[in-house]
């Protein structure tokens, strides 16, 4: 198997969350199975091709108030699971800052 090249190990660099939040993207429901700073992977039955770029919303409840983030992502993987679409995306603007994901 071939080293890895830089781009992939900054893929990887940043520390993920698993975590389940509700995805819309092209009017069709998903969910997240983990987020960084920089990316999101999440589910869905939307094809995307590598490459592409993708705007989506993330819903998630913080102090019992549901608030949603509209993403902007460049498609770098895509997995077939079952039925669903696995969509791995690196954000073209971060979810929160490296240091404040480290401190919390």
């Amino acid at each position: 198997m071939p080293a890895a090249t830089a781009d992939e190990r900054d893929q990887r660099a940043a520390i993920r969350f698993d975590t389940a939040m509700p995805v819309r993207i092209e009017g069709c429901e998903g969910e997240t199975q983990n987020i960084s700073a920089q990316g999101v992977y999440f589910e869905t039955d939307v094809q995307q091709p590598i490459g592409s770029l993708v705007n989506f919303t993330v819903e998630y409840t913080l102090y019992g108030r549901r608030h949603t983030l509209l993403c902007e992502a460049k498609v770098v993987r895509v997995d077939r699971h079952g039925d669903r679409i696995g969509i791995a995306a690196r954000l073209l603007a971060p979810f929160f800052a490296e240091e404040e994901a480290l401190e919390g």
